[in-house]
């Protein structure tokens, strides 16, 4: 069995909100059901892009089109709520996911805690498959419910059956990723890492790598990269066990990536 972190694909397109603060959709989603003190409130495109049928919204609300609910409603209906939308062109509905399965592997889940006990997050999140029911579709776990949602393979097969675009499938976690497989993925990107070191040339500052990627370079540090998309948007990638880069468009410029040196390197595929 494979499971899949459910993201947002960097083409979706983005909405947003202005909402009363006594309605549903500030309050956690956790699990618990909406439906009955749910209203229809407006939402409205604040970046277009290209993809429709997952817009992106907030982290553990996902939010998809129409074509999408009637194609999947009857696979999930037992684990979600569908939260109508008002848009103006599209129909859009929210998913409240009340799938809330208690499936973490603690004994290889590499995690922090607060002083009081509580959960800080997961350097390392690992599930017991064997707790995740075989027809699962989308669900939650109960240490993470308000933020994170996951999809099955039999999800994921679902939405790629109707070319539904809009869903990023790369945070997967497989029911056959031992901790032998594990170490080897650790030695795998460790020699990466050394490749890139290996192979850097002449380094500079970040100000001056910033300049170089303006001008349409490549630059790396260690696991992470920058560079210029397609359309002279700038992309900030980091290197990732599975030695693929997570892109992200940053809104500011993490503080440690100022006192890294940087060097030249070839420029990559941005998905």
């Amino acid at each position: 069995m494979k499971v899949y972190e459910l993201r947002n694909h960097i083409k979706s397109m983005v909405i947003s909100s202005d909402y009363d603060k006594s309605h549903p959709i500030t309050s956690d989603f956790d699990g618990e059901s909406k439906l009955f003190k749910w209203s229809p409130f407006k939402v409205e495109t604040v970046s277009k892009k290209s993809y429709k049928d997952f817009p992106d919204y907030v982290i553990g609300k996902p939010v998809i089109s129409a074509r999408v609910k009637e194609v999947i409603e009857p696979f999930v209906r037992t684990e979600v709520e569908f939260l109508p939308l008002m848009h103006e062109e599209l129909d859009l509905y929210m998913v409240n996911v009340t799938n809330v399965l208690d499936c973490v592997d603690w004994k290889r889940s590499d995690f922090e805690s607060f002083e009081d006990g509580t959960l800080a997050g997961f350097n390392k999140l690992v599930f017991d498959f064997t707790k995740i029911p075989k027809w699962t579709y989308i669900f939650k776990f109960k240490e993470r419910a308000t933020t994170r949602v996951y999809v099955t393979e039999a999800f994921k097969d679902l939405i790629e059956s109707h070319k539904f675009k809009g869903l990023d499938f790369s945070v997967v976690f497989d029911s056959e990723f031992t901790e032998e497989k594990e170490q080897e993925q650790k030695r795998n990107y460790e020699l990466a890492l050394e490749e890139i070191e290996r192979k850097k040339g002449v380094e500079f500052s970040y100000e001056e790598a910033r300049e170089r990627v303006d001008k349409g370079q490549a630059v790396a540090s260690g696991k992470w990269k920058m560079q210029l998309d397609e359309k002279g948007r700038f992309w900030l990638g980091e290197l990732t066990l599975d030695l693929t880069y997570q892109w992200i468009m940053p809104i500011y410029t993490p503080p440690i990536l100022l006192s890294y040196l940087w060097h030249e390197v070839e420029k990559s595929e941005i998905k």
